[in-house]
């Protein structure tokens, strides 16, 4: 009876122990698994290609995904506002692998909500920010706009520097400023249909003037440039086929 009465206790340590070492063993393994799967768990817990099936989305979700900062290399100077919206089919006047920093003006700061990008997640934080641009002020209708992103995945590393990239920040310090934005191009296929470049059946239902998107943006400041600058980004491109264009949102 002694000797159980010692052992007890002792077997009693043993246990928590093994099954400590249970938990972090399944814990381990769960993070190799998301790993092996492209899955950050610091980082969302939504692998880049997100919840997407089929091979074309993952690839554009991979897309959005991007955490590469571009280099001043990577950036086409000749990409301005007035060239990204320029009239015209530009399913392929530019490439994904090519960044861009433009000057515009801030229309809307949005919430693009559930996507197959962040797994269809229900938190905002693991939402894009979509950002509305036009080349000026007194440019309103959507027909004359192009779309900039911040993804989660910016957002998480723009917060590891103290830096508040949430919906809410973005939207109260850069609604109606003109801005300086940075970030890699991308055609997003979803938005060709609703992009008076690139849509075959022009009218209420186009959002944009372009499905190329700065997707994602890597960087984004107020534009306190002179008001000489403004004024000339404020004059819109030459009207082609525009008229028909709504100011519906995205």
């Amino acid at each position: 009876m002694g000797r159980l009465a010692f052992l007890l206790p002792f077997s009693g340590v043993t246990m928590k122990r093994a099954s400590l070492a249970l938990c972090l063993s399944l814990l381990l393994g769960a993070a190799v698994a998301a790993a092996a799967n492209g899955q950050d768990p610091a980082a969302g817990g939504c692998p880049p290609q997100g919840d997407a099936t089929k091979p074309k989305q993952q690839q554009l979700n991979q897309l959005k995904a991007r955490t590469e900062e571009p280099s001043d290399d990577d950036v086409d100077d000749t990409a301005d506002i007035s060239a990204l919206i320029a009239p015209g089919d530009d399913t392929l006047r530019w490439q994904s692998d090519t960044a861009v920093e433009v000057t515009a003006f801030v229309v809307d700061v949005r919430d693009a909500g559930m996507a197959s990008s962040n797994c269809h997640s229900s938190d905002p934080a693991d939402h894009d920010t979509i950002l509305d641009l036009s080349p000026g002020a007194n440019v309103s209708d959507a027909s004359h706009r192009m779309v900039a992103v911040i993804t989660p995945q910016w957002r998480r590393l723009m917060a590891g520097n103290r830096v508040d990239w949430s919906t809410r920040a973005i939207r109260a310090k850069y609604t109606q400023q003109y801005v300086t934005i940075r970030g890699w191009l991308l055609f997003n296929t979803e938005a060709a249909g609703r992009s008076l470049n690139s849509t075959s059946l022009p009218g209420a239902n186009i959002t944009r003037a372009t499905a190329w998107e700065i997707h994602p943006v890597t960087s984004i400041k107020l534009n306190t440039d002179s008001f000489e600058l403004q004024s000339r980004l404020a004059r819109p491109p030459a009207p082609q086929s525009r008229s028909n264009a709504s100011n519906s949102a995205r």
